[in-house]
């Protein structure tokens, strides 16, 4: 599944050597304000500054109407919340698809401060659809969509909920090895080759739910 939503992208990319620059995650996100406030508290905790200074990023991004527990949280702890959603590589749906084991355990910026808590646990359920879910919480935080991308550089997908361990408020649970993640079937939205995600086209056929 994968394969097919990131490859015209990569491929644009790939011919183009300012794929390989510097970025800037809140220029990439300003124009999107269905992000203001996970991009407003990225930059009051100066997380933005620290993820523009990695060599490459994958940034899981909260729409507005769920990033109310991050929000929600006293300052500091906000910091630790909003740097365990920066991956410290790049990664794309095709790569998480493609991955030899359907579960992994991917570093995140909070490592930085807390090696035990600064990673992310992703798995790939059984229909394709993918998660993600802080140690000790449960795995249901599902990949939507690729908002922006400069590949090999730094990826920007939107994710569903929140990925916090419960020293953040996150919701104990079964994580990767445990029962399938809540969230249904779907299909993460590609990216268009400037970067901007757009539904993928009709199906010719009904599609069971």
């Amino acid at each position: 599944m994968a394969s097919r939503i990131l490859l015209p992208l990569l491929l644009v990319a790939a011919a183009s050597p300012a794929a390989l620059a510097g970025f800037d995650v809140g220029q990439m996100l300003a124009d999107k304000p269905q992000y203001a406030t996970f991009l407003k508290l990225m930059t009051q905790t100066k997380v933005a500054e620290e993820t523009n200074r990695l060599k490459s990023a994958s940034l899981l991004v909260l729409p507005d109407k769920a990033v109310k527990p991050i929000a929600s949280l006293p300052a500091d702890k906000q910091r630790l919340a909003i740097s365990n959603h920066v991956l410290l590589k790049y990664f794309d749906p095709i790569q998480l698809g493609e991955m030899k084991d359907r579960t992994a355990m991917l570093p995140t910026l909070l490592s930085v401060a807390d090696k035990r808590l600064g990673v992310v646990n992703y798995t790939k359920a059984a229909d394709g659809q993918m998660y993600f879910g802080a140690p000790g919480a449960a795995c249901v935080s599902k990949l939507v969509k690729v908002v922006a991308a400069r590949p090999y550089a730094v990826s920007i997908m939107e994710v569903s909920e929140a990925i916090l361990p419960p020293s953040l408020g996150g919701t104990g649970g079964p994580g990767i090895g445990g029962r399938r993640p809540k969230g249904g079937k779907g299909k993460v939205k590609p990216a268009s080759a400037d970067g901007e995600a757009k539904p993928p086209p009709a199906p010719t056929t009904a599609v069971p739910k």
